[in-house]
Formats: structure tokens, sequence, C-alpha cells
């Protein structure tokens, strides 16, 4: 029953970020020619990003407070390029998940005498590995 309340939010969230990302010379920063480039020489500067609404997609269950582990899985999902899988979406799963990501940076911060995330040095790219057959084990 929401679904038009949250269409309308997210249309407009979708015009104001490019027009931030202007107004704050992102584009130029990146070398980024906007009148020239493919993808957007033929929009409007305030219609620059598509919306799309992807179906089927794990929902967190009414009352629960788990909206930040549904967002981030879905965030690293489509950094990847991987479909979100309904089905088999544990959220403790992948708290226990990203706390241990979370442990091993930290980590690997203090055994470099690293103060700030600043001074940590660039990790390589991580090729996710996440699949309908991942297999968690509690340790």
């Amino acid at each position: 029953g929401h679904y038009a309340a949250v269409l309308a939010e997210i249309e407009k969230i979708a015009k104001i970020i490019p027009l931030c990302l202007q107004a704050c010379d992102f584009y130029v920063k990146k070398g980024i020619d906007l009148q020239n480039h493919p993808r957007y020489k033929a929009k409007e500067s305030s219609d620059m990003f598509d919306v799309l609404f992807e179906d089927d997609l794990p929902q967190q269950p009414s009352g629960s407070l788990d909206c930040g582990v549904f967002m981030v899985m879905y965030a690293e999902c489509l950094s990847y390029g991987h479909k979100v899988i309904a089905s088999e979406f544990d959220p403790n799963t992948l708290r226990t998940r990203y706390a241990v990501l979370l442990w091993n940076y930290g980590i690997r911060k203090q055994e470099a005498n690293f103060i700030s995330d600043v001074e940590t040095p660039v990790r390589p790219a991580r090729q996710s590995r996440i699949t309908s057959v991942t297999e968690v084990v509690d340790v």
C-alpha cells in the first residue's frame, strides 16, 4: 500500500543527487564531460538517474530492527552485480559476516599501527563470494 509514496520520495532523491553532484563539481573532478558522455548527454541535469524497482527482495519482518542488514546486503549485491537471493536470507548470518569483516579490518589496521581510516592502505577490490550455496559455519 505504500508503493506510490515510496516511489514519489525516491524520484525526488533521484533528482536531487545529480544536482548535488554538479554543485560540488563531482563530474568535473572525475573528468566526466556531461554534454558528450554517452550515458548522460541525452539527459537533463535533474533527470540523470534511472529509478528501477526490484521485485521479490527479502523483506524485514514488521517491527524488526533489521533494516540496516537488509540495506547493506542489497547494496553489496548491487555493487558486485549479483542478484539478491530472496530465499535463505538470514539476517543473523549477515550480522556475523559483517562483524567478522569489521573485526578483521580493525586487526589489520592495528597491526599496521594506523590510527585513522585515512592512514590505512587501500585494500584491493574484494571478490564477492555471495552465492545461493554459501555455507555459514558458527565459530
